[in-house]
Parts: C-alpha cells; sequence; structure tokens
C-alpha cells in the first residue's frame, strides 16, 4: 500500500489512508451533490459594528434595566424563599 502525503490531524506526513480516504479516492462525486454542508444563508449582514443611534442606544439602555430589575427581583425572592425554608424548618424542629 503507498504511503501518502497529506493532512490529516494537523500533521504532514507519510500516513496509510484509510479505507474511506482510499474509497473516496476511487470513486467520484455525484455530479448534483458537491458538498455536504447545508446551504448558507445568503441574507446581507452588516460587515463591522456600528455605532448606536440615539434611539438604538436609549432600547439599548432600557432592556438592560429591565434584566437587571427581574434579576434583582429574581434575587430577592430566591433569599426571600429560603429564609422562609429555614425559619419553616427550624420551627419544624423545635416542636
Amino acid at each position: 500500500m503507498d504511503l501518502h502525503v497529506f493532512p490529516r490531524n494537523n500533521d504532514l506526513g507519510p500516513q496509510m489512508p484509510t479505507f474511506r480516504e482510499r474509497l473516496n479516492g476511487m470513486m467520484p462525486a455525484p455530479a448534483e451533490q458537491t458538498s455536504a454542508a447545508p446551504a448558507l444563508d445568503t441574507a446581507p449582514r452588516s460587515v463591522t459594528p456600528h455605532m448606536l443611534n440615539n434611539e438604538e442606544m436609549e432600547e439599548a439602555l432600557h432592556q438592560v434595566e429591565l434584566q437587571t430589575a427581574q434579576q434583582g427581583r429574581d434575587a430577592l425572592a430566591a433569599h426571600a424563599g429560603l429564609n422562609e425554608q429555614r425559619v419553616a424548618r427550624l420551627l419544624g424542629l423545635l416542636d
């Protein structure tokens, strides 16, 4: 069997081709399918980040304020619930 030089696992050097590599080398690819990867979405995207205008900045700040308020409410509820559970557990132990 021939030794081939090709990259595998980021290593260049003489390697024995695997069965799959030998099989792929013998068989031509079908004409209708050139790649197994799904087709990429070709929607235009902004190339670089842009400076936010006033409306976008206000919307971003509003979203941050809402998220912060929600996280604060969640943290307060979690700590308050833990305290109620601890008190109930202690009262249950004392009875």
